[in-house]
């Protein structure tokens, strides 16, 4: 029986449809590389930093990915590697041989996907693997299912990564952030950065995917927090204010421990939108304090980028806001540190 992941990529639509042929194709080349991909890791350790970004779903974690991808010299998974998540290392080489290495990263996107060969990938399917997040159930619950995790073969496979690079890392790590203590304990050099934007525009953002997803505003999309259970019955509005609600709670008391332990980091939308660069500066100078690793510059960025408001949608807003009121009443959310 499908569980609640593949029912909502069943009800995908138009151009978000994912066609069976070409998933069964890609899952079939996986698993015939997957062994062979195995039997080449070296028993490598972590090197390089993983830095590892985080947020609300339509909070501008894709265009910060691709901000720290095109201005610092570090590597990502790309739309060619992406295909291989079962076997990784065959993607980056595939990539490399196909691609000119500097033709990195732009700032378009849909909805997290972006569309040039070289662009950054969110390489939702390898996490999906290798944390075990293949229900709601696995993300409602993660610390209860987190010893079944193979975290000493996450690790190799990272560390193979990063030594085929020789590079600090960039993922864009939703699974992650429900292990994000266990992580930091395998992996070792991580930095977690945290974007924020304004609540109401995500909102909005997050109905207007439901309708472009599923055609139906009121079919899930994207993550759960651990109270969706409270929540899979609520109608539209009040469901979609309780989700992002409680992941953004969620968020910031995990924030609220990396950033006093050292190895979190927190940007708005707007300001990176507003200077873009300015954030490169502090993520080198927080890596090389960590972990007295340098980080150099790659490619120079806009001065600015246009930021993605829902000003027209005042009603919208307004329906949102009653709601998250009232869920902040009960459950309020802490303040970043």
């Amino acid at each position: 029986m499908p569980n609640e992941l593949e029912k909502l990529n069943e009800k995908r639509t138009g151009k978000y449809h994912k066609p069976v042929e070409e998933e069964s194709f890609l899952e079939g080349l996986n698993n015939i590389l997957e062994k062979k991909e195995k039997e080449e890791y070296q028993n490598l350790s972590i090197n390089h930093p993983l830095i590892f970004v985080i947020g609300l779903p339509r909070s501008g974690t894709t265009l910060l990915t691709q901000a720290l991808a095109h201005g610092l010299d570090i590597s990502y998974i790309n739309n060619i590697a992406a295909r291989f998540w079962a076997a990784p290392l065959h993607g980056l080489k595939l990539s490399d041989s196909l691609l000119d290495g500097n033709d990195g990263p732009r700032f378009q996107s849909d909805y997290a996907t972006t569309h040039k060969l070289n662009d950054i990938h969110e390489f939702g399917y390898f996490w999906r693997k290798w944390l075990k997040k293949d229900s709601f159930e696995h993300m409602i619950n993660a610390q209860d299912y987190e010893s079944e995790i193979d975290w000493n073969g996450l690790k190799k496979v990272l560390g193979n990564l990063t030594s085929f690079r020789n590079k600090a890392f960039i993922f864009k790590n939703i699974f992650g952030a429900f292990h994000i203590s266990k992580l930091n304990q395998v992996l070792g050099k991580t930095l977690w950065i945290y974007i924020e934007r304004d609540i109401l525009d995500v909102a909005v953002s997050n109905l207007n995917a439901r309708k472009k997803f599923y055609d139906d505003p009121n079919t899930w999309w994207s993550t759960v927090p651990p109270e969706y259970p409270n929540l899979k019955s609520l109608d539209t509005f009040p469901q979609i204010a309780g989700q992002l609600h409680y992941l953004k709670r969620f968020y910031r008391r995990e924030m609220n421990n990396l950033i006093a332990e050292g190895n979190g980091l927190h940007i708005t939308y707007d300001e990176l939108c507003k200077n873009p660069s300015s954030f490169l500066k502090v993520v080198q100078d927080r890596v090389e304090d960590l972990y007295d690793y340098k980080i150099s510059m790659n490619h120079e960025l806009p001065a600015s980028f246009s930021p993605n408001k829902h000003d027209d949608d005042k009603d919208l807003k307004k329906e949102f806001e009653k709601y998250l009121t009232e869920f902040h009443k009960n459950d309020p959310i802490p303040e970043l540190s």
